[in-house]
């Protein structure tokens, strides 16, 4: 039962840190008349959370499944 409370909570740490990163305050940081390589900073961030959080939940799928 110890495993499934940590899992439990894996994944709600993961989600918590999701949405704070696409949340108002972090946004506006990054909504910025900037450009990096010709691409607005907003849109690069917002890409760069997305695919990072993909990962992230991979990597918590996997490693999870991998122990059961």
């Amino acid at each position: 039962m110890p495993a499934r409370t940590s899992r439990e909570k894996l994944w709600a740490l993961l989600g918590i840190l999701i949405f704070l990163l696409l949340n108002y305050p972090l946004l506006q940081i990054f909504n910025r008349d900037a450009l990096l390589g010709g691409i607005p900073v907003l849109v690069l961030y917002l890409h760069v959370v997305w695919i990072l959080a993909i990962v992230g939940l991979y990597a918590l799928g996997s490693r999870l499944t991998s122990r059961e």
